[in-house]
């Protein structure tokens, strides 16, 4: 992450979907979200993530930032709405589902980039501290699907990649690579 810079970038709503060679969204400082959609298809490589900064906090709010593992981040401690960042064991090709769903079967997101991916930073309103949900990828949704996000419709036939149980305000699941 950039250390120095003052900048802040505040997004308090509407929807906002990047498409990056490079770093996605690139603050050289801080974010804070409060509310909105925002979905980045990030970079492919290493040196480059789909979130760039030097603080983030999350309160409210959509976030699907998915790229490359290498310089992955995601939201902060200092947030108050949960959020995962879960950097795969490998790399999951261009359009593949990535679904997570809490341990009672309610449907959290249906998420597919158009480039292959390494890693997830993921926040939203239905992550509940102290619930269990699981993660799939592959598989088909009858959903339909806008910017990568499927709303609706069901999903169906992937392979459970991991569980998790949200237990503080971050959950980091993998390492980057390099």
């Amino acid at each position: 992450a950039f250390a120095g810079g003052n900048n802040r970038l505040t997004i308090n709503g509407g929807r906002i979907v990047v498409d990056a060679a490079g770093d996605g969204i690139d603050a050289n400082g801080t974010i804070v979200m409060t509310g909105g959609v925002v979905i980045v298809h990030g970079p492919t490589q290493q040196m480059n993530g789909a979130l760039d900064h030097s603080g983030f906090t999350i309160s409210g709010g959509l976030l699907v930032a998915v790229g490359s593992a290498g310089m992955a981040q995601g939201p902060g401690a200092q947030s108050t709405q949960p959020s995962l960042l879960l950097n795969f064991a490998g790399t999951l090709a261009a359009n593949t589902l990535i679904h997570i769903q809490s341990s009672d079967g309610k449907d959290v997101l249906t998420f597919s980039s158009a480039k292959q991916v390494q890693s997830i930073a993921f926040s939203s309103p239905d992550l509940t501290k102290g619930a269990t949900y699981h993660v799939y990828t592959g598989g088909r949704s009858t959903g339909s699907a806008t910017d990568g996000l499927t709303a609706g419709g069901t999903y169906s036939g992937g392979t459970k990649y991991t569980s998790f149980t949200v237990s503080s305000v971050v959950t980091t699941i993998g390492a980057r690579m390099r």
